[in-house]
């Protein structure tokens, strides 16, 4: 018996969710340990880590972009309740689901928003200040991390509890407050 095509696309971005949680992580301590290098180097040395400053910069977009699929999967956005407790079970239900496709519209609108950048780094070769990387790569990761993003608030409108995927602990509940 085979699965259902709902059931493949969204263990699909599932997936897709993790390994963008997984890059995101990556970065931010590759970030963390190019800061520290960076100053300990300086320190001690008197000689800083050549290309610091493009590491930190790319590695910070990285984390940030590869990120928002995650947050937006375990549906841990930033909400601002001021009605919810108002409003009937159907009409919450459906508040949450236009807000989920009004959020989907605004990332493809980023998304599209970047893709003129990326050309014209492209055309133009520009290329990073330190460590001379062609600035349309690092346009291009941000792009899959954004399209990760979109991916995930298109799904979670597919699935009610999210798409939490298998491996990453859930840090849903009341005992944040």
């Amino acid at each position: 018996m085979s699965a259902k095509p709902g059931a493949v696309l969204l263990r699909i971005s599932q997936t897709i969710v993790l390994v963008q949680l997984w890059v995101a992580m990556a970065a931010l301590v590759l970030m963390m340990a190019v800061v520290v290098s960076d100053v300990a180097m300086r320190q001690l040395f008197n000689h800083p880590v050549k290309g610091a400053y493009d590491a930190v910069g790319i590695l910070l977009g990285v984390s940030v972009f590869y990120a928002i699929a995650s947050v937006i999967a375990s549906r841990q956005e930033i909400v601002i309740d001021l009605i919810d407790g108002m409003l009937p079970p159907r009409a919450l239900s459906a508040l949450k689901r236009f807000a989920g496709l009004l959020s989907a519209l605004v990332l493809t609108f980023i998304f599209y928003a970047m893709l003129t950048p990326t050309q014209e780094a492209y055309r133009y070769g520009d290329i990073s200040l330190e460590l001379r990387i062609p600035l349309w790569t690092v346009w291009v990761v941000a792009l899959v991390g954004m399209a990760g993003g979109i991916l995930a608030s298109l799904m979670v409108q597919i699935a009610p509890q999210g798409l939490q995927p298998a491996g990453v602990p859930d840090v849903t509940g009341d005992h944040f407050e």
